[in-house]
């Protein structure tokens, strides 16, 4: 009995560990069909993909950008075009193709010998970047590169090319500043941008209206899948995907005037402005030193690059924006309306210039006008320039009203212009100077505060912000270089840019009338009188900025003009300019004749 007993226990325990074994085998079995009904149905689209994958390289097919047009762009005529491409072929590499490295160093080897490009160079380039990335060896190479590697294979295995849009400045460097160019996608910029759709091996805007609008122009990339063997041989194409090129663009700009503008400032340092007050628009910018972005559009652009990074003059500085001097006698004008505004000054009031003031204090000092002008009121005395009657009325009004009305007239902002890189103006103050230079505020300051010397600072494009505001009566628009947004084919408008109010001063007409009419006998019988033949009136204020510095050949003073006419005309009819040439002499001698063959341009095109 005892032992029947204990063969049914063990019966009985086998049985279990079976039932066991039998559960665990069709778990197992369910497991394995659950992934594969996983595998063949849930995952299969994605497996089969891979597998595909193995079989095709898709060669990305980059969007040509949007063109460029000037201000005059018409559906029905031949436009001119600033910025446009043209078809080109890129050679292309991806490492991770080769399964052995003595093939890999041959193909480079090879195809760096045809392209005439430093070996060792490309090869480093190459080991630091993701072997599974499609790398760029040379961009823009002709036609019968393509056609060399094509028909010969197996000297260059693996090494692909690709049709690439070439992005083309047809009037090189006189639209640089403005238009910018565009480059390759820095580590940091593609780290930035990666999130918002941009590929590493994209071009970017770099600098103007390309970087400022870089999205609306780039468009949209395709791609060309090539099937391949096992031995990744090429046994078809096909297009997977058509790119979408880019939104066209018009500029506010005029041809033109940005011609006159460019070669009237000639081998000059300095910039141009061109504006329409009453909307903001820029019809012409112009900066030099400039650049040809033609030349600095590829690859391979590292040298060029530095070279002009290392530059003295500073090509790729834009002057017009990013550049900032003592305004001289054009800072008179902000004096006037302090004074006018404040009610502290009677334009009638007349003040004696022999040629100098003396500012009387512990020891004397002389402050000095460029002539003697005699007996001057407010009218003449902007007029003509007269320092020593400006240097009174700055000292009647004292430093502090002066700092407050440059603040007021926004020469401290930005204008917000849609160029990148634009900086502010520079006003003093009593707790800036104590500050900086352990000193107090002397009157001498104020003196040389009162003709824009010294201290303040300002920019071409915050001077124009300002003589917008004399020509509106206190309204500035926000400066702008956009005029409208087309469709790829040109055929509609996607967009129009509207004027924005950038700021609202409140002027009275009578200060606004008073310097109007100053300037306006500036040009009739003062400092800007060589635009008196002109036909259409205009108003203008010149300015001779005296440097901390001085050049070799001892001309240390910057030239300016800023004027507009049509004179006592409706604002909507107006055209504004500003002109600031470095160490250009004086504005009479130098930026007024720049002013007058702009001006004489804009007549002739009807601005007026």
């Amino acid at each position: 009995m005892q032992f029947a007993s204990v063969r049914t226990k063990i019966i009985e325990e086998f049985r279990k560990r079976l039932y066991v074994i039998g559960i665990i085998i069709i778990c197992m079995f369910a497991i394995f069909f659950l992934q594969l009904i996983n595998l063949q149905i849930f995952q299969g689209r994605e497996f089969s993909e891979k597998s595909r994958m193995n079989m095709e390289n898709n060669i990305p097919l980059p969007a040509s950008r949007g063109e460029i047009y000037d201000r005059n762009f018409s559906t029905d005529k031949q436009n001119i075009v600033l910025a446009t491409n043209r078809p080109a072929f890129n050679i292309i590499v991806i490492p991770a193709q080769y399964k052995e490295k003595n093939q890999f160093y041959y193909a480079i080897k090879n195809i760096c010998a045809l392209l005439q490009l430093p070996y060792e160079e490309i090869l480093t380039d190459l080991k630091s970047t993701n072997p599974y990335n499609r790398y760029i060896i040379q961009e823009d190479v002709p036609f019968d590169i393509v056609v060399t590697i094509a028909t010969n294979q197996d000297k260059f295995p693996n090494i692909m090319w690709e049709d690439a849009p070439v992005r083309v400045y047809p009037f090189n460097n006189m639209f640089s500043h403005v238009i910018g160019y565009i480059g390759s996608l820095t580590k940091e910029e593609y780290n930035t941008y990666k999130d918002v759709g941009y590929k590493y091996y994209q071009k970017i805007g770099k600098a103007g209206i390309e970087r400022q609008y870089d999205s609306i122009l780039r468009g949209v990339d395709g791609y060309v899948r090539r099937i391949v063997d096992a031995k990744n041989r090429t046994e078809g194409e096909e297009i997977g995907q058509h790119p979408k090129s880019g939104y066209n663009i018009v500029l506010t700009l005029d041809y033109d005037v940005q011609k006159t503008a460019y070669t009237a400032l000639g081998d000059n340092r300095g910039s141009v402005i061109v504006m329409k007050p009453a909307t903001g628009e820029i019809i012409s910018i112009v900066s030099k030193p400039d650049y040809d972005p033609n030349l600095i559009i590829s690859k391979n652009n590292i040298k060029i690059i530095t070279e002009l990074n290392n530059d003295k003059n500073k090509p790729f500085l834009n002057r017009a924006i990013q550049s900032r001097y003592p305004p001289a006698s054009t800072f008179k004008l902000v004096t006037s309306i302090a004074a006018l505004e404040e009610e502290k000054w009677d334009p009638a009031i007349t003040r004696y210039c022999p040629g100098k003031y003396t500012l009387k204090g512990y020891v004397d000092r002389d402050f000095y006008c460029y002539q003697a002008h005699g007996s001057v009121n407010l009218l003449w005395a902007i007029a003509r320039s007269c320092s020593v009657y400006f240097y009174q009325l700055g000292l009647k009004l004292g430093p502090t009203t002066i700092f407050n009305y440059a603040g007021y007239l926004g020469l401290a902002e930005t204008s917000g212009i849609d160029i990148p890189g634009e900086i502010t103006g520079f006003i003093p103050s009593k707790k800036w100077k104590l500050k900086t230079f352990g000193q107090p505020w002397f009157d001498g300051d104020t003196v040389n505060l009162s003709i824009g010397q010294g201290f303040i600072l300002v920019t071409p494009i915050g001077m124009m912000d300002f003589l917008s505001a004399i020509v509106n009566s206190g309204v500035v628009f926000k400066p702008h270089c956009i005029k409208e947004i087309r469709s790829i084919d040109n055929t509609s408008v996607v967009s129009v840019v509207i004027p924005e109010k950038l700021r609202e001063i409140p002027l009275s007409p009578t200060t606004l009338n008073t310097i109007k009419q100053g300037m306006r006998m500036a040009v009739v019988n003062g400092t800007a009188a060589r635009l008196g033949y002109l036909k259409v009136q205009m108003c203008g204020k010149t300015g001779t900025a005296q440097t901390r510095s001085k050049r070799q050949e001892d001309v240390s003073q910057h030239a300016w003009f800023v004027g507009f006419g049509p004179y006592d005309s409706h604002p909507e009819k107006v055209v504004a300019i500003v002109v600031m040439v470095e160490y250009g002499i004086a504005g009479a001698a130098t930026a007024v004749p720049i002013a007058e063959q702009v001006f004489t341009t804009l007549i002739k095109k009807g601005y007026f």
